[in-house]
């Protein structure tokens, strides 16, 4: 299939394709747009037609020309080829019959073990109680096509007698060979929830090994995870597949909005009390490709996380790719309930209410920091950390109508005037917070600083040949991985800084480029001191320790040295 690819990359000009979705603008030697996969007013949507290669460094979609197609007409690979051959004029055959019949042997396998499960289902009456007892209906059930694996080659051996060969079932991941050579089942004493794509064919599952079989191997050295997923497959990607999208994406583009919850029996518990534009990631991180494409048809997202300092974390988390793609997100407080499944469970309507009454995100978390029991108005230090930290997730907003309107808020509930917090965020740096973490060696500077500096130093450089020539002659002041991409040109990450030079500096004043250049490199030269201080401070305390003056004096020069060299810089 490469030849084919390749053949489409050729026929086909990404910025002629691209201008028939959106409006190119020049950006230095690339083009630039308005997102379409969310929702901006400033470009970030980056194309390079010499790299045939695009980027949206808003909410980090990136790709050819192949995985624009795939995310914009929400198609799969083959489709995508199939679609883009046919714009090209081609005449090719995307897949070979061979390759046609593996694809649908593939979703035949998914039907017909889909099938076989949900049947096995009715046979177990230990999986149908559980899934009784957790809140779910028959028709829920029936409805979503919940099944049952006993495992061992119950499945396998179904599937042969149908006329499958083994080799395809395995490549379905329905079976896998174990260290005797004999073929088992994927799945086993598992309550099995079908997967589906966005039309409604089954494409993966995901096994909820059932109490029994938790209970009996609890005291195993290698106990099996409570939830099982298919592994990927040509038909599957779990980093762009939700549970429930097909049946629930009516919902969310009538109401515009989503409740994203985390497995399916809170998805199946929420869908039967009523709430219909839900989805659930089952198992997997949230990714951009999740986000795009429910961004198509919801402003607003719906989120609940634990009551604690680690649910708390992982909602601020989540709020930076929320924002990239503009989402009002709204959290969901559960109360004494655990998760969506158990409140659908015990009051139907209670989730429904909760969602109605809401909070904004910012309210919520604003709530938490000022309570009685974090905030301290004596605490200087402590309240300004907790200022600097809930100004930068402000910052991290798209909408500057938004940022406004929480500066306003954070006023009123810090105390602290609306000014000073308007000019305190303006003084927040987009590397703050790598230097030098609570607890490092002191003038110790972290990984993460060292490489933001040098990507947008390289990015930089990439705008003129007077800086690149002067970072070369400088590069081993870089990171490794920068110094790789200065050397070779055909590296991929050299094609992605290429773009964010476009980005962030094509349309930038000279003088300030010539400073912003000279500031980096300063920065750079800043890192390698404090590290080399930082060395040389560990040294000292075993030179002290094992008494060696001799050394001492050497090192104390040492450290003399960089210190001033360190204090010019700052002068």
């Amino acid at each position: 299939m490469a030849k084919e690819v390749d053949l489409i990359k050729e026929k086909l000009d990404l910025s002629d394709f691209l201008r028939s979705y959106i409006t190119l603008l020049p950006a230095g030697r690339n083009l630039k747009a308005l997102c379409p996969f969310h929702q901006e007013k400033t470009p970030s949507f980056m194309v390079s037609p010499e790299r045939k290669m695009w980027h949206c460094f808003g909410c980090g979609l990136g790709g050819d020309i192949i995985k624009f197609a795939m995310l914009y007409e929400h198609l799969e690979f083959p489709e995508a080829l199939r679609f883009l051959a046919e714009k090209a004029g081609l005449n090719i055959q995307i897949m070979s019959p061979i390759q046609q019949r593996e694809f649908g042997i593939l979703y035949d396998l998914h039907e017909e073990a889909k099938n076989f499960y949900k049947s096995e289902l009715k046979k177990n009456k230990s999986a149908v109680d559980y899934l009784s007892g957790r809140g779910i209906a028959p028709e829920t059930m029936e409805e979503f096509d919940l099944g049952f694996a006993s495992g061992g080659e119950t499945l396998t051996v179904h599937l042969l007698k149908k006329g499958h060969d083994v080799k395809d079932i395995v490549r379905a991941g329905l079976a896998q060979k174990n260290t005797s050579g004999l073929y088992r089942d994927k799945f086993f004493e598992r309550i099995i929830f079908p997967i589906n794509n966005q039309v409604g064919k089954t494409i993966a599952f995901t096994g909820r090994i059932t109490p029994e079989a938790e209970a009996k191997y609890a005291d195993s050295p290698t106990p099996p995870p409570k939830y099982l997923n298919s592994p990927e497959t040509p038909i599957f990607n779990k980093s762009r597949t939700l549970y429930g999208f097909d049946r629930s994406k009516q919902f969310m583009n009538e109401s515009r909005s989503v409740l994203l919850v985390e497995g399916q029996m809170d998805f199946l518990g929420a869908w039967q009390s009523g709430v219909k534009n839900i989805v659930a990631v089952s198992g997997t991180s949230l990714t951009p490709y999740h986000l795009e494409k429910l961004r198509r048809m919801a402003d607003t997202a719906f989120v609940s996380f634990d009551n604690d300092s680690a649910g708390l974390k992982a909602l601020e988390r989540s709020l930076e790719f929320f924002n990239n793609f503009d989402f009002h997100v709204k959290v969901v407080d559960l109360g004494k309930f655990k998760d969506p499944a158990d409140a659908a469970k015990a009051a139907p309507e209670f989730l429904k209410e909760a969602i109605v009454s809401a909070k904004p995100a910012f309210q919520y978390i604003f709530g938490i920091y000022f309570s009685p029991e974090n905030w301290d108005e004596n605490d200087v230090p402590k309240r300004k950390r907790t200022i600097r930290h809930l100004l930068s997730l402000i910052k991290s907003l798209k909408s500057a109508v938004e940022e406004n309107f929480w500066l306003k808020k954070l006023s009123g509930e810090s105390g602290i005037s609306e000014s000073a917090l308007s000019e305190e965020i303006r003084g927040i740096d987009e590397l703050a917070g790598y230097v030098e973490e609570e607890g490092d060696e002191a003038g110790a500077v972290s990984a993460d600083y060292s490489d933001a500096v040098a990507k947008r130093l390289v990015a930089l450089a990439l705008t003129k040949d007077k800086f690149l020539n002067i970072l070369k002659a400088n590069s081993q002041l870089l990171p490794p991985v920068f110094q790789k991409i200065l050397e070779n040109p055909s590296e991929e990450a050299r094609g992605l800084l290429e773009l964010q030079s476009s980005y962030e500096f094509a349309d930038a004043d000279e003088d300030k480029l010539e400073k912003e250049f000279r500031d980096l490199m300063r920065r750079l030269e800043t890192v390698e001191l404090r590290e080399r201080q930082a060395i040389i401070k560990k040294s000292l305390k075993m030179a002290q320790a094992s008494g060696k003056e001799d050394l001492m004096n050497q090192l104390l020069g040492d450290f003399s040295e960089i210190t001033k060299r360190l204090n010019d810089f700052t002068k």
